[in-house]
């Protein structure tokens, strides 16, 4: 399964000419705009149409973007609907147990 690359802000614009595939630019912008909170949980990410319109990608790339998000379980596809973010539990931010350097003391 393919990663998505780092380094994508949620306002960057596609590049073909880029070393990444266009899909997976494409999908790295729609997760930082998640993580952003442009697309909150439960709520859909744009469509294939839309996704189109706005980078200029072609249905197939847009589609195989969508495609890679659910299989990575970003979003969830509800066939008729669209794709839906998923809710993510909240990461844990230190200090719980195990996260010291295994000294007792």
């Amino acid at each position: 399964m393919a990663k998505i690359p780092e380094g994508y802000g949620p306002d960057d614009d596609i590049d073909p000419e880029a070393p990444d595939p266009v899909y997976l630019q494409l999908a790295a912008v729609l997760v930082a705009r998640i993580e952003r909170g442009d697309y909150p949980p439960r709520r859909a990410v744009p469509g294939v149409d839309r996704l189109v319109q706005e980078f200029g990608v072609a249905r197939g790339t847009a589609r195989k973007t969508l495609v890679l998000l659910a299989e990575l379980g970003v979003v969830r596809t509800v066939v008729g609907k669209g794709s839906f973010v998923i809710e993510r539990p909240p990461q844990a931010s230190g200090g719980g147990q195990g996260d010291g350097d295994g000294a007792e003391g």
